[in-house]
């Protein structure tokens, strides 16, 4: 038995050791309100008869001071159809840029999210659900 015990033990030990450690995210759904508060400056832009140019700009400071990439998800209710990582653009010293085209009927289903760094080993999303910062009807 007390063979069997520290056998146990030791493939616990050796299952517990191989699993990675992965950075917990928290996430925050970013209101009209709050990206003022935040800094973003959140533009769109006719781009053809059927789709619109988004483009996001902020400073690395404040909360997003640990700024470390901005994502794009395309869903589907809640089944994620695509995720990548935008090319950011630095316009100006500690300012980051990033835009993407996409079809007018489309943007209900895109989210774009600025993760930052709050620590060694956690994060924040910041998720701005574009349908909730385009007036369509005044693209022209």
């Amino acid at each position: 038995m007390r063979k069997f015990l520290g056998l146990s033990i030791l493939a616990f030990l050796a299952v517990f050791a191989s699993v990675r450690c992965y950075a917990l995210m928290s996430l925050e759904d970013v209101s009209k309100e709050r990206a003022k508060e935040l800094g973003l400056d959140i533009r769109v832009k006719a781009a053809g008869p059927d789709v619109v140019r988004i483009e996001l700009e902020f400073a690395t400071k404040g909360e997003l001071k640990g700024f470390s990439r901005v994502d794009l998800d395309v869903s589907d209710g809640e089944k994620l159809l695509v995720s990548s990582t935008l090319q950011e653009e630095r316009p100006a010293s500690g300012r980051i840029a990033v835009s993407f085209a996409a079809d007018r009927a489309q943007l209900d289903k895109i989210t774009l999210r600025i993760v930052t760094r709050s620590g060694e080993r956690s994060m924040v999303g910041h998720d701005i659900r574009v349908k909730n910062f385009v007036e369509l009807e005044k693209i022209r």
